[in-house]
């Protein structure tokens, strides 16, 4: 579960920084933040990849996500 944690929350990061780092330079400005969240995210995933035997497939994401969630409702 702590694994599934890393990558739901690390995906989320690297999407929320894409569209910061284009409005930052939309309105010329440096992304510094955005580099920083999309780093800090691309490292939780990497992180979370690597604590899993065999790793994350690209179909276990949105298990991980569905994972994730539910443990939150439950």
């Amino acid at each position: 579960m702590d694994t599934d944690l890393y990558l739901v929350i690390g995906c989320l990061l690297v999407v929320i920084a894409i569209p910061r780092a284009v409005a930052a330079l939309a309105d010329l400005r440096k992304p510094v933040f955005s580099v920083l969240l999309f780093l800090v995210g691309c490292g939780l995933v990497f992180y979370g990849h690597t604590q899993v035997p065999g790793g994350y497939t690209f179909a276990d994401v949105p298990n991980a996500f569905a994972r994730v969630i539910g443990g939150w409702l439950n």
